[in-house]
């Protein structure tokens, strides 16, 4: 009977056992079916995650592809604007050289005191309904783009800027512009302008030219030829007080070649040599007689013009005047009215 129920007991524990170890085992397959479940969804997800990098990938190479694509077709235009660009320079440039060379100044003319006077009330005269009427104040050696702001010089014609540029006057001018250029020209006073402005306005601005007209100088005009010189001084740049014409014998020009010309130039530069002595020593008499003295108009002869300024005070304005003025056919009241006369340059 002990070794039956001793047998009895032992299969039981060996059921027990096997039964146990079913279990486990059936509870790790489950662990394990979680686990391969559990990777299995992580694989799938880095799947998702692969799909989507190479997508974006793709998108990123087929952006920069485009990137590149795009880049040089923007390289390949701006070339061919930059060509485009030098060639239509060089177009406007050739342009702009022959035209240069056909332009030409409407008219010139010259005005006196009481002819520029009623110069002045015609010119004040015209108005605009809008702020198109340009006037600018130039100083001597000023140009026109030294005074405007780019806004404004971009208005005047490029034709107008050229003509202005060939002008180079020894007073400075002024200039009446109309933006539609029904009105373009340029008055250049017998003094000098003494300080740049400009004004844009519906009528032109004149004052400041009416106050640079009106002014008195105690001025000194000086007329320099070979052989005929005059001098004369006058106290309110209106009428002389003094006068003084200088005359020399000097050899007129020798046109034959040889040691003949040579020696007669010689002579000839002596002759002028002592005119221009007596011409020094009357000058300097004039000059101390009616100090101060504001400035000097001189004209005539370049080379006697140069050596008679080396003579002058330093601190004394000089105003040198291109002209064909002839001391032998006028006298001292016409020399005056064309020294004081202002020139009006039609552009």
């Amino acid at each position: 009977m002990t070794d039956k129920k001793n047998v009895k007991e032992e299969a039981t524990k060996e059921t027990k056992k096997g039964l146990s170890t079913f279990i486990g085992k059936i509870s790790g397959k489950g662990q394990l079916e979680l686990e391969i479940d559990r990777l299995n969804s992580q694989i799938s997800k880095l799947e998702i995650d692969l799909k989507n990098a190479k997508t974006q990938l793709e998108k990123k190479e087929s952006l920069a592809r485009q990137a590149v694509a795009d880049r040089q077709e923007a390289e390949a235009r701006l070339n061919q604007e930059l060509v485009r660009t030098h060639t239509l320079s060089h177009e406007l440039e050739t342009i702009r050289d022959e035209s240069q060379g056909k332009l030409e100044l409407r008219g010139i003319e010259s005005l006196s005191l009481s002819a520029v006077q009623a110069y002045l009330i015609k010119i004040r005269s015209f108005h605009s309904s809008a702020d198109n009427l340009l006037t600018a104040y130039l100083p001597p050696g000023t140009h026109l783009a030294d005074v405007l702001g780019s806004k404004i010089l971009d208005m005047v014609e490029e034709e107008t800027l050229t003509l202005l540029e060939r002008l180079e006057p020894e007073t400075g001018l002024v200039l009446f512009y109309d933006l539609h250029r029904m009105i373009c020209e340029a008055i250049v006073p017998p003094v000098p302008v003494p300080s740049s402005s400009w004004q844009l306005g519906d009528m032109f601005e004149t004052s400041f030219l009416q106050e640079i007209l009106d002014k008195d100088y105690r001025m000194l005009v000086l007329v320099l030829h070979a052989g005929e010189s005059f001098i004369g001084f006058a106290p309110d740049a209106r009428v002389f007080d003094s006068e003084e014409l200088v005359r020399s014998s000097v050899k007129e020009k020798h046109s034959k070649g040889g040691f003949s010309q040579r020696r007669f130039e010689r002579l000839r530069e002596e002759d002028i040599a002592h005119h221009m002595n007596k011409v020094f020593e009357a000058l300097d008499k004039v000059l101390e007689e009616n100090s101060p003295i504001d400035c000097i108009i001189m004209s005539g002869d370049p080379q006697l013009i140069k050596e008679t300024q080396k003579r002058l005070p330093l601190n004394l304005e000089i105003i040198e005047k291109p002209s064909d003025i002839k001391v032998e056919k006028e006298g001292g009241e016409e020399i005056l009215r064309t020294v004081l006369s202002s020139r009006r340059y039609l552009l």
